[in-house]
């Protein structure tokens, strides 16, 4: 079976959220919608209410229609990501996911920097058998000092994933060794945001 890319994935990455304004400092309850679409086709959306220190804690809830591929039968889904923080070195915090999702009866937990569209649901790339089109190419890209081999290598020496219910010291670093993946990423899409709009300007300016 053929696996799902992350360049052609439905994802949902923290970043957008904080770059259009969804995690205030001072917390809060504001809710948003994201799009996607690809060539000016297969266009979908999702609706979503990030909730800051609230009682319930930190989350994104998720609220959209799924429509299933072979019945074509329409489910409406609303449902809760929760998001932890980390502190950052110069002062404030980051926030991650924490993926809902399970595999092989394991419940997942990891803590991640983007989302994607698992089936009907939303979760990490690992749950989703998600790769990246340099990984389908046996590439070896560096995004903030962390390639693919490195993360597979890392993967293949764990062994155990928890112990006494928390979780091991390979597979911490396994956990770590994503983030700092993931982060470059959207660091990288970020960039190319700014350059694209950039270029979308001048092609305005000279038009």
């Amino acid at each position: 079976m053929a696996k799902q890319e992350v360049e052609w994935s439905n994802r949902l990455p923290i970043f957008f959220l904080k770059k259009n304004g969804y995690l205030p400092k001072d917390g809060g309850c504001r809710s948003g919608v994201i799009n996607w679409s690809y060539n000016d086709e297969n266009k979908s959306s999702i609706g979503f209410i990030v909730n800051i220190s609230g009682s319930e804690g930190n989350y994104i809830r998720l609220q959209y229609t799924h429509t299933d591929r072979w019945s074509e039968e329409k489910e409406s889904l609303d449902y809760k990501v929760e998001l932890t923080t980390t502190p950052c070195n110069y002062g404030g915090v980051r926030y991650w996911f924490i993926c809902p999702l399970s595999k092989n009866g394991q419940y997942c937990g990891r803590r991640v920097g983007v989302i994607y569209s698992i089936g009907k649901w939303f979760g990490c790339r690992h749950c989703g058998d998600i790769c990246y089109a340099a990984q389908m190419r046996g590439g070896k890209y560096r995004w903030n000092g962390v390639s693919i081999p490195d993360i597979e290598k890392a993967e293949k020496e764990i062994k155990r994933y928890y112990y006494n219910g928390k979780p091991t010291r390979k597979y911490r670093r396994l956990i770590r060794l994503n983030e700092k993946f993931e982060m470059g990423l959207i660091t990288m899409g970020a960039r190319l945001d700014k350059r694209l709009a950039r270029v979308a300007e001048l092609a305005k300016k000279y038009k």
